[in-house]
């Protein structure tokens, strides 16, 4: 995930459980939580007005005395308000998203935004956005999963901790996972922004951005399989299946016997665990032992 996106969201204090533990591998991490630490602790002086006054008063009809330059007090006190401008910049931002739909695991929803686009929302996702401001600009952050037919208006735009997407009236899909990013148009164009690189793309076409590397590909579906309760794949890793399966089941995988690495090209369904756990293992020639929320990968 962008280095930029996540400190931005941990400023506004929106971080998701997901994106903080992204945020904690960063390098400047010890850096901010030192800040965010030593603001906690900060506290403004009470202000007694009367007093206040008297001693003005005084000072004012007193000979002035020449007060020797205090370098390290004149550095403490710019740090100190530093640490106060920042921290109210954080919480001023805390509220910057008056709309907020998340989705748990194996759930879906389907909302409809201000100007009446419609958003299927799929399972573990979050969008936000703010409603007030909607019709000056029509934007959302987006994490997880999601299928948006847009209405004709002005420019559309999704953000992701791997790029931007930006639309006028259209249908797409953006996916947007801790192992990898896919946007798939379906209807119009869609402008796709990563790494300040444009990618144009048209009806039926996709860009995925999965360890860095971007490919593209075509679909001859007419909207994403998860809507249907299917997910598909074609030359994906096992390990980002598991990870999608997760997902919809809520079924953590024990790896270690086999090669979480090679490619499986295939589909689960969403609502039958046994039929979803043999879609997986019998075309990789594996078996599987279910242990309450836990399952056992070996090969056979």
């Amino acid at each position: 995930m962008k280095e930029e996106y996540l400190i931005e969201k941990w400023i506004r204090d929106e971080l998701t459980s997901e994106e903080w533990e992204a945020f904690k591998k960063l390098d400047v991490y010890p850096s901010y939580a030192k800040i965010s630490e030593t603001a906690k602790h900060f506290k403004a002086p009470e202000f007694d007005a009367p007093n206040s006054l008297i001693k003005l008063n005084s000072d004012l009809h007193s000979p002035a005395q020449k007060t020797p330059f205090n370098f390290y007090k004149t550095i403490g006190i710019v740090a100190a308000i530093c640490i106060t401008v920042f921290s109210a910049i954080k919480l001023l931002n805390q509220t910057s998203y008056s709309e907020s739909i998340q989705t748990q695991v194996a759930e879906t929803k389907t909302l409809s935004l201000p100007d009446d686009s419609e958003v299927n929302l799929s399972a573990k996702s979050i969008i936000q956005f703010n409603s007030s401001t909607w019709a000056e600009e029509r934007a959302l952050d987006l994490e997880g999963e999601a299928f948006f037919k847009v209405s004709t208006g002005n420019v559309f735009t999704v953000k992701t901790s791997y790029g931007s997407i930006q639309v006028l009236g259209t249908q797409f899909n953006v996916k947007s996972r801790a192992y990898g990013f896919e946007v798939t148009c379906y209807e119009g164009s869609v402008k796709v922004i990563i790494d300040n690189k444009v990618y144009i793309l048209q009806p039926k076409e996709a860009i995925s951005f999965i360890k860095d590397k971007i490919s593209n590909s075509k679909t001859y579906l007419s909207k994403p399989s998860w809507i249907n309760k299917t997910s598909q794949f074609k030359s994906t890793s096992l390990e980002s299946v598991l990870q999608e399966f997760n997902i919809y089941y809520n079924i953590e995988f024990e790896t270690s016997a086999i090669n979480s690495s090679r490619l499986y090209t295939g589909s689960f369904v969403h609502n039958d665990l046994e039929n979803a756990l043999k879609s997986i293992t019998l075309p990789l020639d594996l078996t599987y032992q279910i242990n309450g929320k836990k399952v056992v990968l070996s090969k056979k």
